[in-house]
């Protein structure tokens, strides 16, 4: 995977998921913190993303960790 900018400036990850569907996660415009682009990201396919902002994935981040490493959250 390679990281990339969108024309606005943002940081975006272009992937295939196991279905082989192109998705992305990228750095969202939304601004309640810094560094811009620190605030929330738009994760999963690109026709039918997340919007998830920083508390959202403070919460989710243990979970995802746990699952990466003993395959259950």
């Amino acid at each position: 995977m390679r990281i990339t900018k969108t024309e606005r400036g943002f940081e975006i990850i272009h992937f295939f998921d196991r279905n082989s569907q192109i998705c992305s996660l990228q750095q969202s415009s939304l601004a309640d913190y810094e560094p811009p682009g620190g605030s929330a990201i738009w994760f999963g396919r690109v026709e039918n993303r997340m919007h998830i902002d920083l508390e959202q994935m403070k919460d989710l981040l243990p979970h995802l960790k746990r699952w990466v490493k003993k395959g259950q959250f």
